[in-house]
């Protein structure tokens, strides 16, 4: 099954020339490895955060091959000194068919903790929701997915595109909101964040 990998990491020095060479060098090698894209996006709220996006046929494709491989590992030793990897999992949406509104200017990511036996209805609310929700996101799409490698309880992550964090917030006081908020109520967390596409031109 197709996945998308999403990771964060956390910059613990000033982004060098050099880093910035071996991020695209990294970028390009794990790209042309799992033929899909891979993307950085800058986290907002705190500048030192990315998010890392990318593509794979399976998640052991991505585990067993591509992270243990000489290539990878040799640059994961270069970068070592200038990142730490907080975490990264996996997404049950498919790379090739994905709606994650990489053109907007500002891309939420906002993580949804369920418990297990809620899945099923928040499923329900969310799909209720769609139509508030991409009217206010609009003209930038959002696109969602529930994590494969969890260990007790489950996790969905949405993306939203906005103009900035400013129409994200007017979003949580609109009309549309008293249905989104039916989604707030069957979790036991939610972590938003907001980002925006990172080059290392």
């Amino acid at each position: 099954m197709a996945v998308t990998e999403v990771a964060l990491i956390r910059l613990k020095t000033d982004i060098s020339p050099t880093t910035k060479a071996n991020l695209r060098a990294a970028q390009n090698a794990q790209g042309e490895y799992s033929k899909h894209a891979v993307h950085f996006l800058h986290q907002i709220e705190d500048s030192s955060f990315y998010y890392i996006l990318g593509g794979w046929e399976s998640v052991e494709k991505h585990t067993h091959e591509w992270i243990q491989s000489e290539a990878n590992q040799r640059l994961l030793g270069l970068l070592a000194q200038d990142f730490d990897v907080c975490w990264m999992f996996h997404l049950d949406i498919d790379p090739s068919a994905s709606k994650i509104p990489l053109d907007a200017p500002v891309l939420a990511v906002s993580r949804y903790f369920v418990e297990a036996d809620k899945k099923d209805e928040f499923n329900a609310a969310f799909r209720a929701s769609l139509s508030y929700f991409g009217a206010h996101t609009a003209p930038f799409s959002f696109c969602g997915g529930w994590r494969i490698d969890r260990k007790d309880n489950e996790e969905f992550v949405l993306f939203s595109g906005w103009n900035d964090e400013r129409d994200h917030s007017e979003f949580v006081g609109s009309e549309g909101f008293s249905e989104f908020v039916k989604i707030k109520d069957l979790v036991q967390g939610v972590e938003i964040k907001h980002s925006r596409l990172q080059t290392w031109e």
